[in-house]
């Protein structure tokens, strides 16, 4: 259906915590327990708990989706997020002159 096999995703999912952690040791983290224990408690066939065939994999190919979307989110964010222009910039990004305050030149 995915084309994508559940070991596959398995390997992608941990792919994409190895991005978010700083140090090695993903057996560590709580969440890639729990992802470990529901492949296993899975592994006989995806249909015993009376699911679809693909459901499984459904849900791991979607959660592998938002988790990696939200590190390329984070990623661009940070690439562009810039400071706010003065209107100096932005009036010569538009191609505008500001008005230059008068200088007192006194004749004597």
């Amino acid at each position: 259906m995915f084309g994508k096999t559940s070991l596959s995703l398995l390997r992608s999912l941990t792919r994409e915590f190895r991005y978010v952690t700083s140090d090695g040791k993903l057996l560590d983290r709580p969440l890639i327990r729990l992802i470990l224990s529901e492949y296993r408690s899975n592994q006989v066939t995806t249909a015993q708990y009376c699911r679809g065939p693909d459901e499984m994999v459904w849900v791991a190919d979607t959660y592998l989706q938002y988790i990696r979307s939200q590190r390329i989110c984070r990623e661009l964010t940070e690439k562009h997020q810039r400071r706010e222009k003065t209107v100096q910039e932005t009036a010569d990004m538009i191609g505008f002159r500001l008005p230059t305050a008068p200088t007192n030149h006194k004749d004597n």
